[in-house]
């Protein structure tokens, strides 16, 4: 059979076929010879509908004259195939006439790097509620998505992939059928309201475009979303990076996994491990050439100064400066996301500047990034402005959705021990006594930056 056009058979079952030959579930593969594949796509193009024997041998055998038994043994050995994988009697035998495919199955196109279309594929979200089921909430995504009709957006079927629910599935998911962009997501249930948590990322290099988190009812808006994201990569394409160069995929994921080695580091919160982030964000900053993550990378080295200065590692208008020096780096830049812009209001609002602080994480409110890192930089701010309440209003927000983050626990702990003073004096505040020394440092030097003299950006 002549398969010129790149295809993929999606079945219910969570079974995909793709033109050449391999069957998948989940994680297993398993290859269909060529003349049994010939006999199956006859089948799967009509689906449903009985297929005449001859219509059949003509269409895989062509000119070769050949018996039905060729034909008998190619269904047995399909049938064969089918059933080990738990999807038996899908093939129906239409006495003297011929076979019949039973199963729904949905046909996609591979999609092409030299097309000018652009496809999403949305993965199963994941959640530990047990009174909800998230492929529903998926599935919905995917039919409000499809049905807006964009120009151009091909959203894959359900179909497709509602077995990708592990890295080893959706890796081989994007290899195959090579989508342009992905979502992610999680369902918690926070202040007893299901929320719902995703990232849409860039399939190339895998980089994230967008996160967000909204009501799960909210899902009109979840995909709008989704939708103005994507047009806006599409028709300003410096703000993706995409634009890296293509043989570059490898090295550029390899760089993606070290930028998170740095963050985890960042995130351990103890003066040794930052001092690691800081070896390896300064290491990334060297060696790639993209834009958007030598940006990440000065903004998180200036984050990781203030944190060695909190912890008593650096003088705070020493690190205080060396923040702002690298700022400088990314000031020129015309577009920036909210990564950068929540970076920027930490260190401003720590450096006195408090209007400008607020500016800027309202903006980065906005452009909607890691809302847990947000929510922790404001914290800090608010810690070093005395505002007890909404430092912990925050702090609580950054762990209701990063929980595993011991740079928020730390900060949580720290602002708990600092309370209103209930004698009637000048000193509003005051802290308890903690045996903890690293936390009694912390707090001295957030209080400490009250004393420097303003520093302004250049």
């Amino acid at each position: 059979m002549d398969l010129e056009n790149k295809f993929s058979y999606h079945f219910l079952e969570g079974l995909t076929l793709t033109e050449d030959g391999i069957l998948t579930q989940g994680n297993e593969q398993v290859y269909i010879p060529q003349k049994e594949l010939g006999v199956l796509i006859v089948l799967l193009e009509s689906a449903g509908h009985v297929v005449l024997k001859d219509m059949i041998i003509e269409s895989v055998w062509k000119n070769i004259i050949v018996s039905d038994e060729s034909l008998t043994r190619c269904i047995y050995s399909l049938r064969c195939i089918f059933e080990k994988i738990g999807y038996d009697r899908c093939i129906e035998t239409i006495y003297r006439k011929g076979y019949r495919f039973s199963g729904q199955v949905f046909k996609t196109k591979i999609n092409e790097d030299n097309t000018s279309d652009y496809s999403i594929a949305i993965f199963p979200f994941t959640t530990s509620l047990n009174t909800l089921d998230p492929l529903i909430l998926n599935q919905e995504l995917v039919q409000i998505i499809s049905n807006k009709k964009i120009d151009g957006l091909y959203t894959y079927p359900m179909a497709a992939t509602n077995f990708c629910n592990d890295h080893i599935s959706q890796n081989s998911f994007l290899s195959r059928f090579k989508p342009d962009y992905f979502v992610t997501g999680r369902i918690n249930q926070n202040n007893a309201v299901n929320t719902l948590y995703i990232e849409l990322i860039d399939a190339k290099n895998l980089f994230l475009i967008a996160s967000n988190h909204l009501p799960v009812d909210e899902l009109h808006n979840t995909s709008q979303f989704i939708i103005d994201n994507i047009l806006q990569t599409v028709h300003k394409p410096e703000r993706s990076v995409r634009l890296a160069k293509q043989d570059q995929g490898y090295k550029n994921h390899y760089l993606s996994d070290e930028m998170l080695a740095g963050k985890k580091e960042l995130y351990d919160f103890t003066p040794e491990s930052i001092y690691r982030a800081m070896t390896i964000f300064d290491r990334l900053q060297n060696k790639s050439d993209i834009q958007t993550l030598k940006t990440e990378c000065y903004c998180l080295l200036a984050e990781c100064h203030m944190s060695l200065a909190l912890h008593g590692k650096s003088e705070l208008e020493l690190a205080a400066q060396k923040a702002l020096e690298l700022l400088d780096y990314v000031s020129d830049i015309t577009t920036v996301d909210g990564k950068i812009l929540a970076i920027m209001g930490l260190i401003t609002g720590l450096s006195g500047q408090a209007k400008v602080s607020h500016i800027l994480f309202e903006q980065a409110k906005i452009h909607s990034t890691d809302i847990a890192s947000l929510y922790y930089y404001r914290a800090l701010v608010h810690f070093h402005n005395e505002k007890i309440e909404e430092a912990r209003i925050c702090i609580d927000k950054s762990l209701q959705l990063e929980p595993r983050r011991r740079k928020a626990v730390v900060i949580k702990e720290c602002v708990d021990m600092y309370v209103p003073n209930p004698l009637k004096n000048n000193i509003k505040l005051y802290y308890k006594e903690t045996e903890s020394e690293s936390h009694r440092v912390i707090i001295d030097n957030i209080l400490k930056l009250k004393q420097l003299t303003r520093i302004c950006m250049r």
